[in-house]
């Protein structure tokens, strides 16, 4: 997997599953530092940014900040920073655009470049120690499945077996409910490996556009090692604001080919692909230099978000969700002992599922 698709939703890196993250370090800046870094941000943004007449209106804006000092005051390199963050997400709206400042040396992303055997063997062993984010698996009562990803950042080879034994053991439950409210996103054929349990194989469900390279990528749902959840039980794709990026497009995807219902609240608008590119030693920008484009929509959530089909409080869409399994399966069960049964279960169903 090309390192720029496997960096395809570059927010969601490790740290970003993790409860805490350390306050990065700071340090003081001159005018020329500043001078240079604005200078190599704008150069990288008309370089690669994925639409060319928003890069130039950021570069206008960003030098007409700077020709009004606007920035002369800050002597903080985090400051700067986030700053220059603002300003520019000020004119892109673009969430995933973002200049960043680090103590150690910024190292420049190169465009399909695969990683190194050292990367490679790291983030397997990420991986493992997070069980390549598939947190819970469980049978709720009423034969409701559940399951919670926190993260798509890996390549689909590598969650194969691990999504094989959670579909497995959800494969006889009645209706699926996954939850993607603590997910920041990923890797797309990660996305498009889960999607493949609950989408006819061969589903084209997203498309990219990778402006420097003017070329298309395509994922679709592909055959499965597992048991495949057919496509007539009911799923439920909980969300949050907190919900970005890959985790969106699972949400979009779920949603806009119709295979299931999206209940919480709207997520966090991330669609732009791309990758950190080096402005000098120590200050880089994330450039977003690709786009989704959703095969049945023709566009995607970038600004926006991902809009439920049920907007519920993210808190108690678990809750909801197992709700509306059971009613649904109560709707559509003939069988009096098993209607029964599913009533006196969602007359039960409270606020004890609630998911902190």
């Amino acid at each position: 997997m090309h390192l720029m698709v496997a960096l395809l939703f570059g927010l969601a890196l490790p740290g970003l599953v993790t409860a805490q993250v350390a306050e990065p370090p700071d340090t003081s800046i001159d005018a020329l530092t500043r001078s240079r870094v604005i200078e190599g941000v704008l150069h990288r943004l008309q370089e690669g940014y994925v639409f060319p007449d928003k890069a130039t209106k950021m570069a206008r804006a960003i030098q007409a900040e700077a020709g009004s000092r606007a920035y002369n005051h800050i002597s903080s390199a985090r400051g700067f920073a986030d700053t220059l963050t603002r300003d520019l997400r000020a004119v892109s709206h673009d969430l995933h655009l973002e200049v960043i400042y680090q103590r150690e040396e910024v190292r420049d992303e190169v465009p399909d470049a695969e990683p190194t055997p050292q990367e490679r063997r790291e983030r397997l062993a990420f991986g493992r120690r997070i069980n390549f984010g598939f947190e819970r698996v469980e049978r709720l009562s009423g034969n409701v499945g559940y399951l919670e990803i926190r993260t798509f950042n890996f390549d689909a080879a590598d969650v194969d077996s691990t999504l094989t034994a959670a579909m497995n053991f959800l494969a006889y439950t009645d209706a699926l409910i996954v939850d993607v409210r603590r997910n920041g996103g990923g890797e797309p054929s990660m996305v498009a490996a889960v999607c493949s349990y609950l989408m006819p194989s061969n589903t084209l469900i997203n498309r990219f556009y990778w402006r420097p390279q003017n070329r298309w990528d395509e994922f679709r749902t592909g055959p499965v090692r597992g048991r495949h959840y057919g496509l007539t039980r009911p799923v439920y794709v909980l969300t949050s604001d907190q919900t970005f990026s890959g985790a969106e497009e699972f949400a979009y995807d779920v949603q806009t080919q119709k295979r299931g219902e999206v209940v919480g609240d709207t997520t966090g608008g991330g669609a732009h692909p791309g990758g950190l590119r080096r402005v000098t030693d120590h200050f880089g920008v994330w450039i977003p230099s690709g786009r989704a484009v959703n095969p049945v929509t023709g566009t995607n959530w970038e600004g926006t978000g991902v809009r439920p089909d049920l907007a519920v409080p993210a808190d108690a869409a678990l809750r909801i969700a197992h709700r509306r399994a059971l009613e649904w399966l109560i709707r559509n069960t003939s069988d009096a002992d098993r209607k029964a049964a599913l009533q006196q279960v969602l007359n039960q169903v409270g606020d004890s599922l609630h998911v902190p």
